[in-house]
């Protein structure tokens, strides 16, 4: 197994401009893919939103479990019926 030692530069040059280097890597994962992948959410949500009301049948069991969920949530379940979460 070798040893880091090798891999690592002498001179303080290099050593700085690793340094940055992996402090632009950090950057990119952090904000960069980070807004990436929060406008594919959206995007998903968007479309998904989009499919659901182009459908008829789609809209109105989306729009029937939105309200049982909503009723159950302010209401407490029916007497004869377990919570669903």
């Amino acid at each position: 197994m070798e040893s880091f030692d090798a891999y690592i530069p002498e001179d303080i040059y290099s050593l700085l401009v690793m340094v940055v280097i992996a402090l632009v890597a950090i950057w990119l994962v952090m904000f960069v893919v980070r807004k990436l992948i929060g406008i594919a959410i959206i995007a998903g949500l968007v479309i998904g939103g989009f499919m659901i009301w182009q459908d008829p049948s789609l809209l109105r069991t989306a729009q029937d479990t939105a309200l049982d969920y909503y009723d159950q949530w302010q209401n407490g379940p029916p007497a004869n019926e377990q919570p669903r979460w």
